[in-house]
């Protein structure tokens, strides 16, 4: 048997056209043509209509509700000034109340919506415990309580009585003893135990009784319907009989026989006084409070309390019965009965907690006017976008930062390169070969082109031909200054002070140092010379080789890998016979973890692509305006909102760390793999092969080094030659006029030695200077204290020859580009 339980009565209310003052508004303060949004206008004007209008009690009334409720919401938002004429009547009196704000709208629309969901609470069939039909119907009446609580906290200044604060506390109180009530019954249902049922009953006992004294207090703010006062104190004495009942139940099996007798003969009392209550008078109330109460209140009650009647009789004969024959225990009066403890388990249902609901959510859909949007939650919404974009940004700098340790690791471990090291324990590898690298085979193809060493070994030769041109070409420069220098002195010792020509040393002092400074480059030059030619005989065995093409050179990489396996045969004593099925076990393992460190970065990248694309999608402007009156909002809200994000967020780390343990596990793999018996034949071999190959790539690429640092230095020594000659024969010039004209400033010495006496070192003096006038090409006026200007030497490069003083030269051509590498 279930009890009867009481609804909320519904307002009702009177048209309101919403249209025409949000038209007027959508034009005044979001400077929009209101023709735009008349298909949403309409769609708000029938929802409005809708609500109020059905007066059904099920789940479609109430939906509806919902929906126009968070319309409402939205639009106070967007036009919080807007006035329009809500005229609502009390509940209870029906009396008319006219308001203009949105708030007052909002709070008869959530006080129907209690009602609505009350109402279909208890319409619940309540007789199976085990169907959803309880859960439904104590959900319900706690939901209608969070209701009454948000009006009650959000809608201070009631225009009417229903709407009041007291009111309000008192229907809740209502609505959670009700659903204090459903539970009790699951629990007697559910068979629990005496001591459970009768703190949940006494509980229940309590706020009815505290209910009716409310209600029948003169000085209640509100006018309570007659059968709800009846109702609520005929439950109270009910389940003050149901507490005393199984409290007594409880006593008697503890062994409190007295208290136990003395609670029976309480709680038949009650019983009967609640039985003489089952009368309610549900005509002396106005029609529209008739429904708040089933007409079959009075024969439910009637049966629920004879029920309890019969059952406390049985159990009262019964106890008296054993206290007479058996405990002979004397009851204490009732007054003097320990208090029994009560136990609350009914809680109200928040209305944010009720509006979040998946199913609530669907229900009520997008928003209508997702286009008028406030300036202020525009800015908002931009600085939450910006938070977004940080929160990405240091996630993919995170994932980023994951792959480079990746990296680093792979290269650390040298994978999966170092793997070919083994590849002779799986059995479809073919054993290593030592072949040369790609680099080497490339240059191998460059210089088979053309015959590179015999042309290398005919420039080298002809590499110092003109030094002994050059050398004689100075030694002769030298000579005439040497033969200046004995006549200087020879007409000096013979004129004594008369004689006033400088010595050579100061007036070649110049010319003297141009010619040793390019004897010593020439010496210098010839060092180089022999130091290309020995580096080329180092060479030139490795370059012939190259230039006979790569499958010569892969021909020599073969042989010296077979010259090497014969001079180390291992012995049957070294031969390593372990079981090589663990190590390629191991080996197949580490290849597989390889592929799974390697993939998982694009696994990072898919995880940040479904991050930026949840970003994309993410859209809390409706939020942000739910929230725009509440100030500074802001940070509780984005944090808040970025937690959504938290899930993803923790995969990506999830997915580092188990990156991280993967390497660990690879590192400590591939050390077991190479201290593994099993792959000690394997590792020899290719060890073998493999430094046998690294040696002759490394000899051959100096080779090639040695073949471009040759050709370079050839290029450099032929140029320097070149101008060499042509610089020692200037100076042999510039010597030759230089005697000249010393000569012929002696000349008047010689005239005068001449007229005072014949000499034959006079008439040798003038044939010499014939024979040298013979030799001048032309010679032109000198001061007799200066010395001809020298001759420009050629500077050899860094590379090729050390640099020494000379005038400045034409620049050579630059060296041609050696072959390609």
């Amino acid at each position: 048997m279930q009890s009867p339980l009481l609804v909320l009565p519904v307002k009702d209310t009177r048209d309101v056209d919403l249209t025409k003052p949000l038209s007027a508004l959508i034009r005044t303060s979001y400077e929009q043509n209101p023709a735009t949004y008349a298909e949403e206008l309409a769609r708000i004007q029938q929802a409005r209509e809708d609500a109020v209008s059905d007066k059904n009690s099920d789940t479609n009334s109430r939906d509806m509700l919902f929906r126009y409720f968070h319309m409402v919401e939205m639009l106070e938002l967007r036009f919080p000034d807007m006035k329009a004429t809500f005229v609502w009547f009390d509940a209870f009196t029906h009396t008319e109340v006219t308001q203009q704000t949105w708030a007052y709208e909002k709070a008869c629309i959530i006080f129907n919506t209690a009602a609505r969901v009350a109402c279909i609470a208890s319409q619940q069939n309540r007789h199976d415990s085990s169907a959803d039909a309880l859960k439904r119907a104590y959900a319900g009446y706690r939901q209608a309580a969070g209701l009454l609580d948000y009006i009650k906290d959000n809608f201070l200044y009631a225009p009417s009585d229903d709407l009041k604060g007291p009111t309000l506390q008192s229907l809740r109180t209502l609505m959670l003893v009700q659903a204090a009530e459903i539970f009790l019954e699951k629990t007697i249902h559910d068979g629990k135990g005496d001591a459970l049922i009768a703190k949940l009953a006494s509980h229940v006992a309590a706020t009815y009784g505290a209910l009716a004294i409310e209600w029948a207090d003169e000085t209640c703010t509100w006018r309570t319907p007659i059968m709800w006062g009846q109702l609520v104190r005929c439950k109270a004495e009910y389940f003050t009989a149901m507490t005393q009942y199984h409290r007594a139940k409880a006593d008697n099996a503890a062994g409190q026989h007295a208290s136990a007798l003395a609670r029976f003969r309480l709680a038949d009392a009650k019983a009967r006084s609640a039985a003489s209550m089952t009368s309610f008078e549900t005509w002396m109330v106005a029609a529209h409070l008739r429904e708040t109460l089933t007409s079959e209140a009075t024969s439910m009650m009637r049966n629920l309390t004879q029920a309890q009647c019969t059952a406390t009789a049985e159990a009262l004969r019964e106890a008296e019965r054993d206290n007479d024959l058996v405990y002979h225990e004397r009851a204490p009066a009732a007054e003097s009965l320990a208090p029994i403890d009560q136990t609350s388990v009914a809680t109200p249902i928040a209305i944010r907690e009720l509006f979040s609901h998946p199913d609530v959510q669907k229900m009520l859909g997008a928003d209508i006017l997702q286009g008028l949007v406030p300036l202020s939650v525009l800015e908002s919404a931009s600085m939450y976008s910006e938070e977004q974009a940080k929160l990405v940004r240091a996630e993919a700098a995170k994932l980023q930062d994951g792959e480079d340790a990746m990296l680093r690791a792979l290269s650390t471990l040298q994978l999966p390169e170092c793997l070919d090291r083994y590849a002779g324990l799986e059995g479809h590898h073919p054993p290593p070969t030592c072949v040369p690298s790609h680099r080497i085979s490339d240059l191998a193809s460059d210089l088979q082109v053309g015959d590179v060493c015999t042309r290398m070994d005919r420039e080298v030769a002809a590499l110092s031909r003109p030094v002994d041109k050059v050398r004689e070409a100075l030694e002769c420069a030298r000579s005439l200054l040497d033969i200046d220098a004995r006549e200087c002195e020879h007409a000096r010792v013979q004129f004594g002070a008369q004689y006033t020509q400088l010595p050579t040393a100061s007036a070649g002092r110049t010319l003297r140092r141009d010619i040793q400074a390019a004897q010593d480059a020439l010496a210098s030059a010839q060092d180089k010379d022999q130091a290309i030619q020995h580096l080329w005989q180092q060479v030139q065995s490795d370059v012939a080789l190259l230039s006979r093409g790569p499958n010569a050179v892969q021909t020599a990489y073969k042989e010296a890998v077979q010259a090497r396996a014969s001079q180390s045969q291992q012995t049957l004593i070294d031969a390593d016979v372990a079981d090589a099925a663990p190590a390629r076990a191991l080996l197949q393992q580490i290849r597989t973890d390889v592929k799974a460190l390697q993939h998982m970065p694009s696994e990072r990248e898919a995880m940040l692509q479904e991050l930026k694309q949840q970003v994309r999608q993410d859209d809390i402007s409706r939020t942000l305006l739910l929230n725009r009156r509440v100030k500074n909002i802001e940070p509780t809200l984005f944090a808040q909102e970025l937690n959504k994000y938290a899930p993803l967020r923790q995969r990506m780390d999830d997915h580092l760390a188990l990156q991280q343990k993967r390497i660990e596990a690879l590192t400590d793999a591939l050390d077991r793999l190479s201290m593994h018996p099993g792959a000690a034949d394997v590792r020899r071999t290719w060890d073998a092969t493999h430094s046998t190959a690294q040696e002759w790539d490394a000899r051959l690429l100096r080779a090639y080094d040695a073949y471009v640092e040759v050709q370079s230095g050839m290029y450099q020594a032929q140029n320097f030659y070149t101008s060499a000659a042509h610089t020692s024969e200037q100076l042999s010039h510039q010597a030759e006029t230089f005697l000249a004209e010393r000569r012929a400033e002696r000349a008047p010495w010689r005239s005068t030695s001449m007229t005072t006496s014949y000499t034959p070192s006079s008439t040798s003096s003038t044939t010499l200077a014939e024979d040298l006038a013979a030799l001048h090409m032309g010679s032109r006026a000198h001061s007799t204290s200066s010395a001809p200007t020298p001759p420009s030497w050629p500077a050899p490069s860094n590379t090729y020859a050390p640099r020494f003083a000379s005038s400045s030269s034409s620049q050579p051509a630059p060296p041609p580009r050696p072959p390609r590498v």
